[in-house]
């Protein structure tokens, strides 16, 4: 999958940097903030060729089958994990009446549908058995700058808005991925380094248009299916219908031009003083300030074991952000942190701000992969002993090559007034009651069996420790099938009022997945 667009590598800066003052160097991180759109794994029954050929007769765009020379690269999802799942045919839609073709067939025909917009579900409800609907080419991107609003087709991802608003004095906070999906994203609530001040991507949804499970096309909005509106924002994609095109109100840019930085540090003792100096620095600072940690234990140079200096580079702890002002308050907001521990490479820049978001906070493409990853929300300074814990964690994790790694990350996206200042009950989108997000992750590629099972078991034995020291609360937009309780933990006390919105829009469950929303309680 190729990014639409010029997005450069952040870490490549402190790669030099850490490599003349450490002799070390960082691998990127995971996907910092991706979801996609969702559907289901479930078995389907095998489908004739006739009933086949008559949905491709009612399509505008292309079905794909079996055999077909493009039916593999358009059956990849983004997590390597699912690249097994194979459905009975791949409609590529060109636009909704497509899209309602699609749904009415497999309604009609009883196969269960899956629907992608850009395939990072990390659960794999973007693959399946039955009929995969693909809305890729559905990536519009129309700008009203002078309404201040913009509409984004079903299929257009992170890097096509970011195009379309380059340049202009208006934005919508989305996450920091690229080939992310913005529908997916916006559905399950959508969190980036522009949250804290600019507020979730669901907040700003004003519309969206949605082909039913009946095969009806309705635009929900807080006057129209203003109950399906509210389970829109923060719900997940999947559950109510397929949305194949959202609008958005723009948020006025405050400045032109802004703050980035960027930290490295090495080692046990410069990793536990930075961490915990940054969790309780950013429980305070004001809103323009955000950023994420991240702890990995993919090895930099020199650090392999037995090397002497393995002790003092490993393991890696960085630092991203941005802040909305100058330089110079950033270095002092950050004083705390570098008062702390000693980074190793320090960076810090002015950027106009569309350069900031593609060239410094955008994750860069990675290479094909599989990923799991998961998120509880944190509003209290970590005790020390479990910053000790999740380094010794981390740094006892299975692999620690570019193919396979484990990693601890504190992403600083939430918090302040602009998202708390919100009711819980005002969206689906619960969580209202934090300043961090705690992530445990895994990735690995062209890796051995063995060792991604140790992978999975080290990401399932972290995500059962930091239960008891994080809130109750797990982030939707990156959903994990080892969380039990999802149900409380994704949507809290607004589950049963989405509940009654999936059994007023979509009595038969025709869309499901492993962790969707049922029809009763």
């Amino acid at each position: 999958m190729k990014v639409r667009g010029d997005f450069v590598d952040r870490r490549g800066f402190l790669r030099t940097a850490s490599a003349a003052l450490a002799a070390g160097a960082a691998a990127p991180g995971l996907l910092a903030s991706c979801t996609g759109s969702t559907a289901s794994t479930t078995p389907s029954t095998a489908t004739s060729t006739g009933a086949l050929d008559a949905l491709a007769a009612k399509m505008t765009g292309k079905l794909l089958r079996p055999g077909s020379p493009t039916f593999a690269d358009e059956n990849l999802p983004a997590n390597d994990a699912y690249e097994n799942i194979r459905p009975q045919a791949i409609a590529l839609c060109a636009d909704a009446a497509d899209v309602a073709a699609c749904v009415n067939w497999c309604r009609n025909e009883g196969v269960q549908p899956a629907v992608r917009g850009g395939g990072h579900n990390y659960v794999g409800a973007s693959a399946t058995t039955g009929l995969l609907i693909k809305t890729t080419d559905m990536n519009e991107v129309s700008v009203d700058r002078q309404r201040g609003t913009v509409t984004v087709q079903a299929g257009a991802l992170n890097a096509d808005l970011l195009i379309a608003l380059r340049g202009g004095g208006q934005m919508l906070p989305i996450g920091t991925c690229p080939t992310v999906g913005v529908t997916g994203l916006a559905l399950g609530g959508g969190i980036g380094d522009n949250s804290r001040w600019a507020g979730m991507t669901c907040d700003h949804l004003l519309s969206t248009d949605i082909v039913l499970a009946s095969g009806e096309q309705v635009t929900a909005s807080a006057r129209d299916n203003p109950d399906l509106f509210w389970a829109c924002r923060g719900g997940a994609g999947g559950n109510f219908g397929v949305n194949t095109s959202l609008t958005f109100s723009l948020v006025k840019l405050p400045v032109r031009t802004i703050s980035v930085y960027g930290m490295l540090f090495h080692g046990k003792e410069a990793a536990r003083a930075a961490l915990a100096a940054f969790d309780k620095l950013m429980l305070t600072a004001p809103v323009q300030l955000t950023g994420f940690a991240g702890l990995t234990n993919q090895r930099p140079l020199g650090a392999e074991p037995g090397q002497p200096a393995a002790a003092s580079l490993f393991p890696e702890f960085s630092l991203d952000g941005s802040y909305i002002g100058p330089v110079t308050e950033l270095r002092d907001l950050l004083a705390p942190v570098t008062a702390a521990a000693h980074p190793d490479a320090f960076v810090t820049a002015e950027m106009e701000y569309w350069t900031a978001q593609i060239e410094w906070l955008a994750v860069p493409e990675l290479p094909k992969h599989g990923f799991a990853e998961a998120a509880r929300f944190t509003n209290t300074p970590l005790p020390a002993a479990v910053i000790e814990n999740l380094i010794d964690r981390v740094v006892s994790a299975p692999g620690g090559t570019a193919d396979a790694y484990a990693e601890v990350r504190l992403m600083c996206w939430s918090g302040g007034h602009v998202i708390n200042g919100v009711s819980p009950a005002a969206t689906a989108y619960v969580h209202r009651d934090s300043s961090s997000l705690l992530r445990p992750a895994i990735w690995w590629a062209n890796t051995p069996a063995s060792l991604r099972q140790d992978l999975l078991g080290w990401m399932s034995s972290a995500w059962a420790y930091i239960g008891p020291h994080t809130q109750a609360g797990a982030f939707q937009n990156w959903p994990y099938q080892g969380i039990a309780d999802w149900r409380t933990a994704y949507y809290g006390a607004n589950f049963p009022r989405l509940v009654t919105v999936k059994k007023r829009y979509d009595p038969a469950d025709l869309f499901h997945y492993s962790q969707s929303i049922p029809v009763s309680a």
